[in-house]
C-alpha cells in the first residue's frame, strides 16, 4: 500500500459475508477522488466519442442500406454500441459512489451493474475474437466469415454468448461491490474475478495476439509482392488485405484496453499490485469509446484508399465468381 492508497483487500475478510461489510476503498483520501473522478471523466469522453462516431459513420453513408456498408464501418457501429452500454452503466456506478461515499445501493442494483460490466466485456472479447477471424481467413483463405443476413449470427453471438456465461453465475451471488465499483463482489466473487480476468482474458489476449501476428506477416509480405503487379486481379487483392487491415485495428485496442488488467490479475496472485498499475487500468479500460474514435480517424485518413474498388469481402465474391467462369470457359475450349 503506498501513500495510503488501496484497490484490494489487504484486510482479514474471515468473518465478512460480502463486500459490503468492506469500506469502499480509501474514502476521506485524495485517492478517492482520483480514481473516481478520473474513471467519470474517462467514461464521459467514451460516451461522448462513441456517440460521436455513431453520428459521423451515419453521415458519411447517407442514403446507403446497412448492409451496403463496409464490413468493417459495421464492425465500428457495433464497437460503439459496446462502449456506450459500457460508459452508462460504469458512469452510474462511479457517480453513485462519489455522491454517497458508500458502496451502491440497494445490493441488487449492484450486483445488476455488475452483471452487466462482466457481460459487455465478454461481448467486446467474443466482438475481437470475431474481427481477428475475419481478417485471418480473408488473407489465408480468401473467405469472408458470413454472419448472415443483417449479421444476425454476429449480434446473436455478442448478446446471447456471454449472457449464457454471465446469468447462472448470478445465482451464486459472485456480483458485488469490489471496493472501488459494482464488478465480481470482493469476498464472494475471487474466484470468479480470477477465471475472468487472469484466466478468460489472458487465454483471448493470446489468441488475439496470435492472430494478428500471423495475420498483420501474411498482409505485409503480401502487400510488399503486390507492388510489383499490376492488373485487376492485383487490384482486388490489394482492396483485400486494406480491409484485413481494418478489421486488425479491433484487435490492436483490445490489446492496448485489456491488456493492463490480465497483467494486473496475474501480478496480483503473486504479490502485492503497485497503485500505478490500477491506475492505469482505471485509464485504459474506461477509455474504449476514445479507442473506437481513434479507429474512426484512421479510416477516414485512409478513406480513398480503403474505399478503391469497393470493400474487400465483396471483392472476394467477385474474384471467386470470375474464376470460375474463366475455368468453366477454358475447360469447354479444352474439349472442343
Amino acid at each position: 500500500m503506498e501513500n495510503g492508497c488501496m484497490h484490494i483487500t489487504l484486510i482479514n475478510t474471515t468473518l465478512a459475508e460480502s463486500g459490503y461489510d468492506i469500506p469502499v476503498f480509501d474514502v476521506g483520501l485524495y485517492c478517492f477522488n482520483l480514481i473516481h473522478v478520473t474513471a467519470i471523466v474517462c467514461l464521459l469522453l467514451t460516451l461522448f466519442s462513441a456517440f460521436g462516431v455513431i453520428i459521423l459513420l451515419y453521415k458519411s453513408k447517407a442514403g446507403k442500406r446497412f448492409m451496403k456498408w463496409h464490413k468493417h464501418e459495421r464492425f465500428l457501429l457495433y464497437r460503439c454500441i459496446c462502449d456506450i452500454s459500457y460508459g452508462i452503466v460504469h458512469t452510474l456506478d462511479h457517480v453513485q459512489i462519489v455522491i454517497t461515499k458508500d458502496h451502491i445501493r440497494p445490493s441488487g442494483l449492484c450486483s445488476v451493474y455488475g452483471m452487466l460490466l462482466v457481460n459487455i466485456c465478454l461481448s467486446e472479447s467474443l466482438f475481437s475474437l470475431m474481427s481477428a477471424l475475419n481478417a485471418f481467413m480473408s488473407v489465408y483463405f480468401r473467405k469472408d466469415v458470413n454472419f448472415g443476413d443483417k449479421d444476425w449470427k454476429l449480434l446473436l453471438l455478442l448478446s446471447l454468448g456471454p449472457f449464457v456465461a454471465v446469468f447462472p453465475l448470478s445465482f451464486l451471488h459472485v456480483f458485488g461491490p469490489n471496493g472501488n465499483f459494482c464488478a465480481f463482489d470482493s469476498v464472494k466473487g475471487v474466484i470468479a474475478n480470477t477465471i475472468l480476468c487472469t484466466g478468460i482474458m489472458g487465454a483471448v489476449l493470446i489468441a488475439l495476439s496470435t492472430i494478428y501476428v500471423f495475420t498483420w506477416h501474411r498482409i505485409f509480405t503480401e502487400s510488399r509482392n503486390l507492388k510489383t503487379n499490376l492488373g485487376n486481379s492485383s487490384s482486388v487483392r490489394k482492396a483485400t488485405l486494406r480491409s484485413a487491415k481494418a478489421m486488425c485495428l479491433f484487435v490492436v485496442v483490445y490489446i492496448i484496453q485489456w491488456t493492463p488488467i490480465t497483467v494486473y490479475g496475474t501480478w496480483q496472485l503473486i504479490s502485492y499490485v503497485p497503485y500505478e498499475l490500477f491506475l492505469a487500468i482505471v485509464l485504459m479500460t474506461n477509455l474504449s469509446g476514445v479507442y473506437s474514435g481513434v479507429i474512426w480517424l484512421f479510416y477516414m485518413s485512409n478513406k480513398n484508399s480503403v474505399s478503391n474498388q469497393g470493400h474487400g469481402e465483396t471483392n472476394l465474391d467477385m474474384t471467386a465468381r470470375k474464376d470460375r467462369s474463366t475455368n468453366y470457359t477454358e475447360q469447354r475450349f479444352s474439349n472442343k
